[in-house]
């Protein structure tokens, strides 16, 4: 990690008056009564939004922090989540968003990994059994309808706190340690514990501007995120939105009645989502009367898309179907197609600006156009590091600047990327054949049958691993397992065809809909 204290300090010299405070208040006062968010049946104007930015970061000086103090996030997707974050950047409190989706454990492991002292947490998450957790917080602020009281004398209502803020001093600046981020994002942490990933709000300032050349949200979009705020992929669309002026539509989980019903009531011009959801999606438009005429884009990311879903999404909903790929560790967008090209099957899009990318051979040698090989990217979005963790850094980020993603791909001539064979960590290798998991997948999504589907690579004596096959199938559709290996010899080549099919009710997923091949492994 020796670089990276001269990234950090880079980096601040030049964005430092480049904040999404500032973005907010020219909206608030061009377009004070814009719509910025629409919570439920709660709406917040630009104006309003940044009064309690204001009093949010006003706030934070009652609470007496100290030079390494952080405040963590337990909230869904809701409007105070969103305060508090903005209200952070501008004081320059570090931030740490919860999965809440993560195991008690977990949670426990991020507060004193991360260093933790404050929280603001949602009633939701305040149960007899969450008490003894969130009252080692110095500081408990809390969202929702709940008596702080019974939490203990260092709890108090959101309300409370924002009444008790002083806005005048909401613009001095906390005395942070240089070390310390502006936000440490978690991992999911599905193999091993969750790794913090460190990143700068004027990172997130510069992948919003730069993945706004290739997707130009505008002020009069309304814009869907039912994708959870912790993650990297809802979080820089929220920021993107607020970049332009343009309003977001909060929803608190994925289900697709609700995220239909809201593209009908609220008119929602764009909708980004992972492609698990897609799939679920339009079996639902199907069978029900939906008027979602307003839609004008729909984003994907997070896992590849599969052609045939691609292609079904597109007739049902009669919009085009935008790709886009990236990480938490680069703030976290890498590529995405142009909203003026349309969809392009197969590629998640050019490189966005100011990033440079590269496929590399094991040995680290550059790739020549068309060849696969791991994906590597270097750019003042690139993470600082991983919190306290230099060596697993050292590991991912070489001394020059590059960072591995360790996905698999290849670029094609015009400089578009392929994730050509998906993660590198779930390559198959059967009797010493390379297989890409994601070869199968995209072949069998193309039955009509098949509404989910995972490749994984699990234990043999003799070859190594074997090719295993989870599927999820269409309400009311079946199969059966020679049906399924007939349509996989007529469609994959020999060496690529599945050992074993396993059909469930639905496979398990992360918080943002990501098949979870490790828990597949399992079974």
């Amino acid at each position: 990690m020796g670089f990276t204290p001269v990234f950090r300090l880079t980096l601040k010299k030049e964005f430092m008056t480049l904040n999404f405070y500032n973005l907010i208040k020219d909206h608030a006062e061009q377009t004070p009564d814009q719509p910025a968010i629409i919570d439920g049946e709660s709406i917040l104007t630009y104006k309003q939004l940044l009064k309690q930015i204001e009093l949010f970061s006003g706030g934070l000086i009652n609470l007496h922090l100290n030079s390494e103090s952080k405040l963590g996030l337990l909230c869904l997707n809701q409007k105070e989540y969103l305060v508090a974050l903005m209200g952070a950047f501008l004081k320059g409190i570090t931030v740490i968003p919860y999965n809440f989706l993560l195991q008690p454990e977990d949670q426990i492991y991020i507060t004193k990994d991360a260093g933790i002292d404050s929280i603001v947490v949602d009633s939701v998450f305040i149960k007899p059994e969450t008490i003894p957790f969130l009252q080692t917080f110095k500081n408990i602020i809390v969202v929702g309808p709940t008596n702080p009281i019974k939490i203990g004398n260092n709890a108090l209502s959101y309300e409370t706190f924002l009444a008790n803020a002083d806005c005048t001093k909401a613009k001095v600046q906390h005395d942070k340690l240089d070390s310390i981020p502006d936000i440490i994002l978690y991992t999911s942490g599905t193999t091993a514990k969750p790794k913090g990933v460190m990143l700068d709000e004027s990172q997130f300032f510069a992948n919003s501007q730069d993945t706004l050349t290739h997707i130009p949200i505008t002020r009069d979009d309304r814009v869907i995120v039912a994708l959870p705020l912790f993650h990297s992929f809802g979080n820089i669309l929220a920021m993107m939105v607020f970049m332009t002026g343009g309003t977001l539509i909060l929803l608190k989980q994925f289900a697709p009645k609700s995220i239909l019903h809201n593209i009908e009531e609220r008119k929602a011009t764009i909708l980004p989502l992972v492609p698990t959801i897609y799939s679920f999606l339009i079996d639902l438009y199907a069978r029900g009367n939906y008027d979602v005429s307003s839609l004008k884009y729909c984003i994907s990311g997070g896992a590849a898309l599969p052609h045939a879903l691609l292609k079904k999404v597109e007739e049902t909903l009669q919009v085009s179907v935008i790709e886009g790929y990236g990480l938490t560790e680069t703030s976290p967008v890498i590529a995405v197609n142009r909203f003026k090209d349309g969809s392009f099957p197969g590629s998640v899009g050019p490189v966005i600006p100011n990033l440079k990318l590269k496929i590399v051979d094991e040995a680290g040698n550059e790739k020549v156009s068309g060849e696969v090989g791991e994906i590597l990217v270097r750019g003042k979005t690139v993470m600082q590091g991983y919190w306290n963790l230099p060596k697993e850094t050292a590991k991912t980020i070489t001394s020059d600047g590059w960072l591995k993603t360790g996905d698999l791909g290849h670029l094609d001539k015009e400089n578009r990327l392929f994730i050509s064979a998906g993660r590198k960590k779930d390559l198959i290798i059967r009797a010493g054949e390379n297989i890409s998991p994601l070869a199968i997948e995209n072949v069998l999504m193309n039955h009509p049958a098949i509404a989910e589907v995972a490749a994984v690579g699990v234990s043999d004596e003799r070859a190594g691993e074997r090719v295993k096959v989870f599927i999820a199938l269409r309400t009311n559709a079946t199969i059966t397992e020679s049906e399924l290996k007939s349509f996989c010899r007529k469609n994959l080549p020999a060496f690529m065809l599945p050992d074993h099919f396993q059909i469930m009710e639905e496979l398990p997923k992360n918080a943002t809909g990501k098949i979870l091949k490790t828990e597949l492994k399992k079974n």
